[in-house]
């Protein structure tokens, strides 16, 4: 433990090193230096850590001053995600590099597969389940049968590339999870309850759960991996358009997604399936969600938040106020602790109970992981040389694939 907290204060002298001279730098030289970053963050030598991985940490909302390791691979799947999505707007000698940290990353997910065969993907290892790895009480629930969970499972597939046999398996047990009247989401709206659009866990004892930034995640690798668009996909649509038609991710967003439960984050997750793919159901509301971003980015005082912001301006083609002097980078991305998902155990909660706990500081645990700040200050900086011309354009929204 001792060994990774300094670890921990020798990143963030590093990271310090590197606000100062990124503040000032041009994109190019930015790019680079954040492609430094996450190579120096990327843990090289299995421990408690897997090399591969990049180190996540969680707090309590009960003791929020007391951090806990914790092994996940999420935020390497989305780092991973996030590196192959950029890939093509980088220049030459940075792909190289982004490949390389690709592929360390990918050895260490067989780690987190389903220890039976089946082509999901779980939050922590497989081989020695542990529930919250390193706490004092839930970390006892151990060897148990931890529900592999969607949200993972595409994002993990997306940055590893899911081959058409497989991707046909997990569809249908994608399907077979799903909800709908018999197997009704009782933690959500009543409006779009029993819907039959995808739940957020594999587990069949575990209640059916509609989340909003988990559901554009799903949507966004149904059609990345080109899968037949079925009866489940039109109703998650729908309950994605609920929630933007009502404007949910702004007035009720930790109801509307317990693992994303902040307006920044859920237009951000919003807008990057739409700015990838045209879903027709929800372009209506691409003028509303660009006034809100700028009203998001108006009203925050976080530069993580603005960077995000920032991105999904660009997604929904508002590149006006996107622009640098509007967002003001961060001087240090991993000075900021940056709440990008939460665990909520509320989130097992019939409806009314549910509301009761939902903002209940000993059910709420932050991850953080200072690699993925990182990447999406990549993220945006890349987005932003490519819209201004200095490499491949940005891919433009794809028909729905339906």
């Amino acid at each position: 433990m001792l060994r990774h907290i300094k670890e921990i204060a020798l990143t963030g002298v590093l990271a310090a090193l590197f606000a100062a001279r990124a503040v000032a730098a041009p994109a190019d030289s930015a790019v680079a230096r954040l492609l430094d970053r996450l190579e120096a963050l990327q843990v090289r030598q299995d421990g408690f850590f897997y090399a591969g991985t990049f180190p996540t940490t969680r707090t309590w909302g009960g003791t929020p001053g007391w951090q806990k390791e914790d092994n996940s691979i999420f935020y390497t799947g989305l780092i991973v995600f996030t590196l192959r999505q950029l890939r093509p707007m980088l220049e030459a000698p940075e792909r190289i590099r982004c490949d390389s940290i690709i592929a360390r990353a990918l050895r260490a997910y067989p780690r987190y597969l389903n220890a039976r065969g089946r082509p999901t993907y779980n939050f922590w290892p497989t081989e020695h389940p542990v529930f919250f790895p390193n706490s004092t009480i839930l970390a006892q629930f151990k060897n148990k049968d931890i529900t592999d969970d969607l949200d993972d499972t595409s994002i993990l597939w997306m940055g590893e590339g899911i081959p058409d046999s497989t991707a046909r398996i997990l569809k249908a047990l994608m399907e077979a999870h799903a909800g709908g009247p018999a197997r009704p989401a009782r933690g959500s709206y009543k409006a779009v309850r029993d819907l039959p659009a995808y739940s957020a866990w594999f587990g069949v004892r575990t209640p059916t759960e509609l989340d909003a930034g988990v559901l554009c995640n799903v949507l966004y690798f149904v059609r990345f991996a080109g899968l037949r668009f079925t009866a489940a996909d039109s109703a998650t649509e729908q309950f994605l358009r609920y929630i933007v038609a009502e404007r949910k991710y702004w007035k009720d967003p930790a109801f509307a997604s317990t693992y994303y439960p902040r307006t920044p984050v859920l237009i951000y997750h919003i807008s990057r399936l739409m700015g990838r793919f045209t879903i027709d159901s929800l372009e209506p509301y691409r003028p509303q969600l660009i006034a809100d971003a700028r009203r998001a980015m108006a009203d925050t005082h976080s530069a993580m938040d603005r960077v995000i912001l920032a991105t999904a301006l660009m997604w929904l083609g508002d590149t006006a106020t996107a622009d640098t002097a509007t967002v003001g980078l961060p001087a240090d991305p991993d000075a900021e602790r940056f709440p990008f998902y939460i665990a909520n155990l509320a989130s097992l909660f019939p409806r009314m109970f549910r509301r009761l706990a939902l903002h209940a500081p000993f059910s709420i645990y932050h991850f953080y992981c200072p690699a993925y700040n990182d990447a999406l200050v990549l993220e945006y900086l890349t987005l932003r040389r490519s819209r201004s011309g200095g490499t491949s354009s940005t891919p433009t929204p794809s028909p729905s694939g339906r």
